[in-house]
């Protein structure tokens, strides 16, 4: 499956365009973009299992989990990425509270 994925970085928008298997987690795909493709991305993530929260952000318009949260596609094609709304964005996905 080729996923497009938009990731809003604050300054500017990257895009990317990842091959993935059918079933993936946004994490995954974060990590498969800073392996393959951009090794400046910056996130957060720990337990991997839905519980600390590091790795929340806006998925699609919506805040969810990126460790639990199934990469797919927007209304708009996109997987779209951004931080949370709220607290101060140091860098990329990466919020301080």
């Amino acid at each position: 499956m080729n996923l497009h994925v938009k990731i809003d970085r604050g300054s500017h928008v990257s895009e990317y365009h990842v091959n993935c298997p059918k079933v993936m987690t946004v994490l995954n795909v974060l990590e498969k973009i800073y392996q393959e493709h951009d090794p400046s991305i910056a996130y957060r993530f720990s337990c991997r299992t839905g519980l600390c929260t590091t790795c929340m952000m806006m998925i699609n318009g919506k805040p969810d989990l990126s460790c639990q949260k199934n990469a797919e596609a927007g209304s708009d094609g996109y997987l779209t990425l951004a931080p949370l709304p709220k607290g101060y964005t140091i860098r990329d996905l990466v919020k301080e509270y």
